[in-house]
């Protein structure tokens, strides 16, 4: 009798315990969604005025702000190649846009895991809405790369104004730009952006008794400027370049979708089951260079789409949790979008694979005093003859106008001091750089040459001046 009640209080005492502690917080679903072409200066929370972005401003303040939140490329693919994977893109070869080759071969390396194979394999339902940019071929098309689901273009850029009798637009590496479900070629009517975003609510819903996984890859603010006659009219007057009018009005439009998406799951209860990060594929093509047709403002940082500058690399990036991730806080360390596989695997319960280049952030967003260490010491940046490196305050840089025919050769810069890179302290500071380029050195000592080539404004080395970068017939 003395055993059996020594034990029924055993027993009971374990029961009492375990009801006292907190269940462990259930797996939450996670919403990736990436901007393109989207400037820094052009959201309200980061001083923009032309056009209100309440929602996205929203979104900001109910998390963490990343004040240098950044991307591994300063352009579409290889960027999206670097967030998809957690690893340079550099580490495989994917330096450039997917467009100059062999369709077959083009696109992400086979080899390479996706955060969608991961998430799955964890027992998430997996989803992409949106721009892929990731390659052509069946063995590299979503459903083949992690996702069970897929809506969206498999090229860099899509027209927006979308009707069942129009031709196709925006042809490139010897594949048309459609709108596919799964695999099957759609005829659609209405506005790519409102589209994708009832596509994004309705994938929440199918999937509502089991954790998922959406990657929600906006087109907007991409060219072609195409302006939804539903937000024309907000569009202020007193601007009146056409190319600026017509990125607002992606903007806009843009914003609103992020409302629509935040409100749907906060009227079925699912937003404080939803961890969303949001961040911009690169910088704005502003007014300047190369890319001079997007109109996009990246203020107070120099550069743009396509360069090592800030204004190419540094983005919008967000990161919010109810209840989870503290609201209203800013974090001044370096992440980088090579951050998210871990750190969504990290809040899915999932293990950590080897070889990733990115941080798990979840110590920095959840935690009531974040850890004071950054989470990275470096980050680094090459693209084709362009290369950068980050250490604190410090940016060491080698960086070339689109079509210029030389470099800069290293310079520095004190980001704290100087974010606009206006004074090159290299001079200065001969052992700091020295020890900044060996860092880099070392760093690319680990890295593959492109496996494909980029255009001439990319790589000087892929073609001749002028030559057109096309893809060879199909046999």
């Amino acid at each position: 009798m003395l055993r059996l009640a020594a034990l029924f209080l055993l027993f009971s005492s374990l029961f009492l315990l375990r009801a006292a502690q907190p269940p462990a917080p259930a797996r939450p679903n996670i919403l990736v969604v990436v901007a393109d072409d989207l400037g820094y200066a052009d959201l309200g929370v980061h001083g923009g005025r032309d056009v209100p972005t309440p929602h996205l401003d929203a979104l900001a303040r109910a998390g963490t702000r990343f004040t240098s939140g950044y991307v591994s490329a300063p352009y579409c693919s290889p960027s999206r190649a670097g967030f998809l994977t957690g690893r340079y893109q550099t580490r495989f070869g994917h330096e450039f846009n997917p467009h100059v080759g062999d369709e077959a071969t083009l696109g992400l390396p086979l080899a390479e895991r996706t955060i969608a194979d991961h998430l799955r394999a964890a027992g998430y339902a997996t989803g992409l809405i949106g721009k892929w940019h990731q390659g052509f071929s069946e063995k590299h098309h979503p459903q083949s790369r992690g996702f069970d689901e897929y809506f969206g273009f498999l090229v860099g850029a899509h027209n927006y104004q979308l009707t069942r009798e129009a031709a196709p637009k925006f042809g490139t590496a010897g594949s048309q730009n459609l709108i596919y479900r799964g695999r099957e070629v759609q005829k659609l009517d209405g506005f790519a952006t409102t589209l994708f975003t009832d596509e994004a609510i309705a994938f929440t819903d199918r999937h509502a008794a089991k954790p998922w996984f959406l990657y929600l890859a906006y087109n907007a603010v991409h060219t072609p400027l195409e302006i939804d006659p539903a937000v024309a009219a907000r569009v202020p007057a007193t601007i009146t370049d056409p190319a600026r009018r017509g990125y607002l009005a992606l903007l806009l439009g843009l914003d609103d979708a992020i409302g629509r998406v935040r409100s749907h799951l906060e009227k079925t209860n699912r937003a404080k089951d939803t961890l969303i990060l949001f961040f911009s594929d690169n910088g704005g093509p502003g007014r300047r260079g190369f890319f001079a047709y997007n109109a996009a403002v990246n203020t107070p940082f120099r550069g743009d789409k396509g360069q090592v500058l800030e204004g190419g690399i540094r983005v919008p990036f967000f990161a919010a949790w109810p209840g989870r991730i503290p609201a209203g806080r800013t974090i001044d360390h370096p992440i980088i979008a090579l951050d998210i596989l871990p750190t969504a695997l990290a809040a899915a319960g999932a293990p950590q694979p080897a070889g990733l280049d990115g941080a798990n952030l979840l110590p920095h967003l959840t935690s009531a005093t974040p850890p004071a260490a950054a989470p990275h010491t470096d980050l680094f940046w090459r693209f084709g003859p362009q290369r950068a490196v980050r250490r604190g305050q410090w940016k060491l840089a080698d960086w070339r106008d689109f079509g210029a025919k030389t470099q800069s050769g290293w310079q520095l810069f004190d980001l704290t001091a100087d974010p606009g890179e206006a004074r090159d302290l290299a001079a200065q500071q001969p052992a700091l750089v020295r020890d900044l380029a060996a860092a880099w050195e070392k760093w690319n000592s680990g890295n593959a040459a492109p496996i494909w080539r980029g255009t001439p404004n990319e790589d000087p080395a892929g073609h001749p001046p002028g030559a057109a970068a096309k893809s060879p017939k199909k046999k």
